[in-house]
């Protein structure tokens, strides 16, 4: 499958964004950049978490989870099973949660942004436009004190760079994990990569 034809699903929970009027409500440079992101990706899963052995992965964006934020972009990993009977939430302690929270330009948003998101999520990164990561690198102490990953896309050249990747850790807040799980079980189909 061509990844630029790859379909990110969204979570159906209810979204602020629809407060807005529908004109500035559609043009959302964001939404596209992370669904590019999403795209380039999801294919180079193995290459940029080369020493994971958690095969199967389900992903979604937009997942929300009260008190903290509307992730980006979420992929949940776990190991490939020949049970189908077996559930995405039957795996919670085995699954790694990835979260990203992507900006085209305000790195601090981000980080702050992105950090509330390891309440829920083993791991979570702040993904830049390239052209936006210079300012940013300044501060990849603060990224690495805090346990924030630190990347960089080019929309245009589908290229990711991977400045800091933090390793999963256990979630701040563990109660919060099975709700991600299954927001984006329910918003997603399983995409083996192999």
């Amino acid at each position: 499958m061509n990844s630029s034809s790859l379909k990110i699903p969204k979570s159906n929970c209810w979204n602020p964004r629809k407060n807005l009027p529908a004109k500035i409500s559609l043009k959302n440079k964001e939404r596209d950049f992370t669904i590019s992101f999403a795209r380039a990706y999801i294919p180079k899963i193995k290459s940029l978490h080369s020493k994971t052995q958690k095969t199967a992965v389900k992903y979604a964006r937009e997942i929300p989870i009260n008190g903290c934020g509307i992730a980006d972009f979420v992929a949940v990993y776990c190991n490939k099973t020949n049970d189908n009977s077996q559930s995405i939430l039957s795996k919670i302690d085995s699954s790694v949660i990835r979260a990203f929270e992507l900006k085209i330009s305000n790195w601090q948003r981000a980080m702050m942004q992105a950090h509330r998101y390891r309440y829920f999520a083993n791991s979570s990164i702040v993904v830049l436009h390239s052209d936006k990561l210079k300012n940013a690198l300044e501060y990849i102490n603060t990224f690495k004190k805090i346990n924030v990953g630190l990347w960089a896309f080019n929309p245009i050249s589908n290229k990711i760079i991977t400045c800091y990747t933090p390793r999963p850790r256990n979630p701040l807040e563990p109660k919060y994990k099975p709700l991600a799980m299954e927001l984006v079980a329910r918003a997603s189909k399983f995409q083996h990569s192999s």
